[in-house]
């Protein structure tokens, strides 16, 4: 059953599916400890899982959701506030048109779930000159007809005085990109796929038994079970841990620190719309998006994360880097105060594309995840792409090719 058929015959319409509100999505969701079996078990409820879920569910199936601290909480690389939505990739082309389908599935979403989820923002890339990756993006854009322009450093003092770009920078202006509440997000699907029918489950997962080269059921920490015909493991920096012969060394999940610097009372030129999503060598960051400040993020450093059992606090070190930062590139936000912090990790593969492959032991078992720092955009296209290829359907050799779990390692 498609999901169109499936959503008329549900009564489900689109501008009441889902609670109004992050609050009321939290309280409606109602997690087990065990599950009746099913079609499909998705374990991880982020951006892969939570689509994967939501759209195996739309297509007929029994599916069940399992996930140790829930949709969108602060371990999981889908936490977070907000994340962007841009078509630029530098050379990457499939990475841009699956952007470009996904911006309408997110939309339609929105539609559907009756809560705000996007806002559009723009991107700004800057760099010291015309780089490859400036010029792969802006040729992707022209072949694409995506809207464009390419600024000087006058150019950005016109158009965003607030900021100061610096000297012989230039800057890949994308005006369509878009700014995803992703907590709030992450929240919604589970929210939807529960009202549709899914099972969802509380539970920390390992493989189960095993025999004949397949699955046999899912085990919990607490000595449950859960059982399915198929298994998706979409559980992102956790993969490397569940399935340490074939990706221990092929996923690495490096700590990453952000900073939300406050904005003087009553000045709106660092909230969306009015500052477009930032990015460059050493730092991106994005306006102020609902009272939350302005967010900044040191780019690199390989001090490895640990979701379970590190603590997530902010070292003096990269509060210097973002201070620093700020008073550059916004100089009226230099004496302004951090007003929250919070420490998150990537989960990347070696390649930074994604890893949607069979298990090559469990003809039953499905491997999803690699996002690699920005598989959150394209979540509503990933769930499309994972069920097909969970359902045996034909996809693109070419993907299938890309999405393999490689054989480099770190």
């Amino acid at each position: 059953m498609e999901r169109r058929t499936f959503l008329k015959a549900a009564g489900l319409a689109a501008a009441s599916g889902v609670a109004g509100s992050t609050a009321s999505a939290q309280s409606a969701l109602k997690w087990q400890r065990t599950a009746k079996p099913a079609d499909v078990v998705v374990i991880g409820a982020g951006a892969f899982g939570g689509w994967t879920a939501l759209r195996l569910r739309e297509m007929g199936h029994t599916v069940t959701l399992v996930d140790a601290y829930g949709p969108g909480n602060a371990r999981a690389t889908s936490g977070g506030e907000t994340r962007q939505i841009r078509v630029g990739y530098g050379d990457r082309e499939v990475y841009s048109r699956w952007v470009l389908r996904g911006m309408e599935l997110w939309r339609e979403r929105e539609r559907e779930f009756g809560l705000p989820l996007l806002s559009q923002a723009g991107r700004l890339q800057l760099a010291t000159d015309l780089n490859a990756g400036l010029r792969g993006s802006r040729d992707v854009f022209t072949r694409l007809k995506v809207d464009h322009e390419l600024m000087t450093a006058a150019d950005m003092r016109r158009r965003w005085p607030q900021m100061e770009p610096g000297e012989n920078m230039v800057g890949l202006y994308e005006p369509g990109a878009l700014i995803v509440r992703a907590h709030r997000a992450c929240l919604a699907v589970a929210e939807a796929a529960a009202r549709k029918g899914v099972q969802l489950v509380s539970g920390r997962a390992q493989p189960g038994q095993a025999s004949g080269g397949a699955m046999a059921n899912l085990a919990l920490q607490g000595g449950e079970t859960v059982s399915g015909a198929k298994y998706v493991f979409a559980c992102g920096p956790w993969l490397g841990r569940l399935f340490p012969d074939l990706l221990g060394n092929k996923l690495q999940t490096p700590r990453r620190e952000v900073y939300f610097f406050g904005a003087p009372a009553g000045d709106d030129r660092y909230s969306c719309p009015n500052l477009p999503v930032f990015s460059e060598a050493s730092h991106y960051g994005f306006p102020n998006v609902d009272g939350k400040g302005i967010k900044v993020c040191p780019v690199g450093g390989d001090t490895i994360m640990d979701p379970d059992n590190d603590d997530r606090i902010v070292t003096p070190f990269q509060v210097r880097r973002s201070r620093d930062y700020i008073a550059r590139r916004f100089p009226g936000l230099k004496d302004q105060p951090i007003i929250e912090t919070r420490v998150c990790q990537l989960e990347n593969s070696v390649d930074e594309h994604f890893m949607i492959q069979r298990h090559p032991g469990w003809d039953n078992v499905w491997i999803a995840g690699g996002g690699s720092g920005h598989g959150f955009k394209h979540g509503p296209v990933v769930g499309e792409y994972i069920a097909e290829r969970v359902l045996g359907r034909p996809t693109d050799p070419a993907l299938e090719a890309l999405f393999r779990v490689k054989d480099e390692k770190f």
